[in-house]
């Protein structure tokens, strides 16, 4: 049995207690019954045997024999039977082998012609062992006993043979049982009261050994544990979402970019690694070492993994904020005289004595004004837009509310929703996602147009298996994107669409930034473009 099994949360410590002196008590017992069985063998072939001269059996050998072998075959009936009775009762059982003990070695002593033979230091082993393992009373108990057992038997050895006997030895020796009962008795009780102290002080670790496990396992710092060879020693759930593992996978080795630069840090600790990527979808990451032992960096190093998000959000809160005050003032400078000139062209228009050319020309004013006060519109409710507000939301649920409230500015639109798993819940602000998911969606029903595919488009949602993060891909059925423009998708002002603002990619991604969301482009394998979004993690989105 071990007596090294982790104490569970809510074991009961006296239980266990418990169950460790039982064993104990059991595996002492095996080795005195054994023991007992050596010493009768022990004593019956040394009276048996001619080359020596001893004192056993010299007052009576073939009583001694008899009683010598019936202690032997006792034994061994005890140690046969010992698995039968040690579950029932090992203390009453205890008590009765120590007593016969003591009677069959003190009428050994006897045949042997008293004290002097030397098998009162036998008892003494009995009344040790009956010392270590019963209580404090029946310990003195069983040390009076041996006690009066010796004096009596040295009494009667007196009176029956009228030979010399030596009762203060056997006094010695009674004293000497008291003695060591009482001191194996104290120091027995030291040893379970450590016993105890020691059980009370591991489980009281192991529930904070649980605990701590708990914490870092919920952090949303990944912690990544290596050796000296960069082996990942204990990782939590956080560390493998970061570096892009499936949910269902253990991280067994660092990824290649983390291992380059865990070695460029051992060599040298004053070297910070920049943000990076693990994976061209995963999330921007940042890290830090610490050795396990200090100073120690070619030893085991913790490596803290730290989602960039949070900064970048913050980031962008602040440049969002400073552009906002600018792009404001600017548009309303504009806004004043771009009226003007609008008023002025449609005054203009309705002039009976303008020629075809001249009707041209004022319709590409009003045009060029119109589109110049979309820019204008779109610049400023960039600077009105309100911080994020995200909620927990199915993500089907919050695509078939969409489009049915949008399905006016959707005429003749098919638009597909596949979401595999149907319950993929995503935490996001609902105004800023119908915003940006209007957006693509007009996009790529326009380009499907031009295509000559019908204006259709299929929304495509799930769990990443990398990330165990939910996303959502807007599939179009047009041309694709040039790869000479995807770079240039979400920066201002660019776009490809005559009369486009250039504004709505660039919005849309900034409004996935503030909700710690990821938009990207990617080329569709089923056809046209595909407008990726992979959203935060809806219980670890940082607030």
């Amino acid at each position: 049995m071990d007596d090294s099994r982790r104490l569970e949360p809510g074991d009961d410590i006296i239980a266990e207690f418990d169950r460790r002196q039982q064993t104990l008590t059991i595996r002492l017992l095996n080795i005195y019954h054994s023991y007992r069985v050596v010493v009768g063998f022990a004593l019956l072939l040394t009276t048996l045997q001619p080359w020596l001269s001893t004192k056993l059996g010299s007052l009576n050998t073939p009583a001694f024999v008899t009683l010598c072998t019936i202690y032997v075959i006792a034994n061994i009936g005890v140690v046969l039977t010992s698995r039968w009775w040690q579950q029932y009762s090992t203390s009453t059982a205890m008590i009765g082998i120590v007593v016969a003990d003591i009677v069959s070695l003190t009428g050994l002593m006897y045949l042997s012609d008293g004290i002097s033979s030397g098998l009162a230091a036998l008892i003494l082993v009995s009344v040790a062992v009956g010392a270590i393992l019963l209580s404090r009373r029946i310990a003195a108990f069983l040390a009076a006993i041996a006690s009066i057992s010796v004096i009596y038997e040295e009494f009667y050895l007196g009176i029956s043979t009228s030979g010399q006997v030596d009762v203060f030895q056997a006094g010695i020796f009674g004293g000497l049982y008291f003695i060591t009962a009482i001191a194996l008795q104290a120091l027995a009780n030291r040893m379970q009261e450590n016993e105890l102290i020691t059980l009370t002080q591991k489980a009281e670790l192991d529930d904070l050994e649980q605990l701590n496990r708990q914490i870092i396992q919920r952090m949303r710092t990944g912690i990544i544990v290596v050796d000296a060879d960069n082996s990942v020693r204990m990782h939590n759930h956080s560390a493998r979402t970061l570096v892009g593992l499936p949910g269902g996978q253990t991280l067994t080795e660092l990824p290649p970019q983390l291992a380059d630069r865990i070695n460029k840090w051992r060599q040298d600790i004053t070297v910070r690694a920049a943000p990076f990527k693990v994976a061209e979808h995963s999330s921007q990451i940042r890290i830090n070492f610490a050795p396990v032992r200090p100073e120690q960096a070619d030893g085991e190093v913790t490596i803290f993994i730290e989602d960039t998000s949070e900064v970048q959000q913050q980031a962008q809160q602040l440049k969002l904020a400073e552009l906002g005050r600018l792009s404001a003032s600017i548009a309303h400078e504009v806004r004043n005289p771009l009226g003007a000139i609008s008023h002025a062209a449609q005054l203009l228009n309705e002039s009976g004595d303008l020629t075809d050319a001249d009707q041209r020309l004022t319709d590409i004013i009003t045009s060029h004004c119109q589109r110049m006060n979309g820019v204008v519109e779109n610049v400023l409710e960039m600077s009105r837009r309100r911080s994020p507000e995200p909620h927990r939301l199915n993500l089907k649920d919050l695509l078939q509310e969409f489009i049915s409230d949008a399905a006016l500015g959707f005429n003749d639109a098919e638009i597909e929703i596949a979401i595999d798993p149907a319950n993929t819940v995503v935490r996001i602000d609902p105004s800023h996602f119908n915003q940006t998911l209007t957006n693509l969606i007009d996009n790529g029903l326009r380009y499907s147009e031009e295509n000559g595919a019908g204006r259709k488009v299929l929304l495509e949602g799930g769990i990443d298996s990398t990330s165990d993060r939910p996303f959502l891909h807007v599939i179009d059925f047009g041309v694709g994107v040039d790869p000479e423009q995807v770079g240039d998708l979400f920066q201002p002002f660019s776009t490809t669409a005559i009369g486009g603002t250039g504004l709505g990619l660039y919005i849309s991604k900034e409004l996935c930034d503030a909700n710690q969301a990821q938009l990207s482009y990617l080329k569709s394998p089923k056809a046209g473009s595909c407008f990726r979004i992979l959203f935060a993690h809806p219980d670890r989105i940082a607030l």
